[in-house]
């Protein structure tokens, strides 16, 4: 399902949506790009002619070093600023060693949802996209949305 505004598109971008168990790989943005210090799943914009997947695995591969697998397409948003949104399930290799990125990427976590939720550092669109989740608006392949409003709530 996509989620959509009336804010005029000045850009579009990706996200990686990847998990290890109960877990979602995430980032804390490095402070010399947009949005320094925030929490959020791995991905970045979209370049002129490209295509989301192809976008998807250059961006998990410049911001953390290790090959990625666009899997599906998950949800769509426009953030308040203009950006839209895709959001995909990817995967990487059960042993894959992270190489961060430091002009990208100031460090990674493996976050449960509840305690992700709980970051107060996590992007506005990370916990929109969450929520929608939360809400049964789609499905994420390999892990089921927590069952507690609470948990998730911001």
């Amino acid at each position: 399902m996509t989620t959509l505004s009336n804010i005029p598109i000045r850009k579009r971008a990706v996200v990686g949506v990847i998990l290890r168990g109960n877990c979602f790989l995430t980032i804390r943005r490095s402070q010399t790009v947009a949005a320094p210090g925030k929490i959020c799943f791995p991905g970045g914009g979209i370049e002129s002619g490209e295509t989301e997947p192809a976008a998807l695995v250059r961006e998990i591969l410049e911001e953390l070093g290790v090959a990625a697998t666009a899997n599906e397409r998950l949800f769509e948003t426009v953030t308040h600023w203009g950006t839209s949104v895709a959001w995909w399930h990817a995967t990487i290799a059960a042993d894959a060693q992270l190489a961060l990125n430091e002009e990208e990427v100031a460090e990674s976590f493996w976050h449960r949802p509840e305690h992700l939720l709980s970051e107060r550092d996590l992007l506005s669109s990370n916990r929109e996209f969450l929520q929608a989740w939360r809400s049964g608006v789609f499905a994420i392949p390999g892990i089921t949305a927590p069952g507690d409003r609470d948990e998730i709530s911001g």
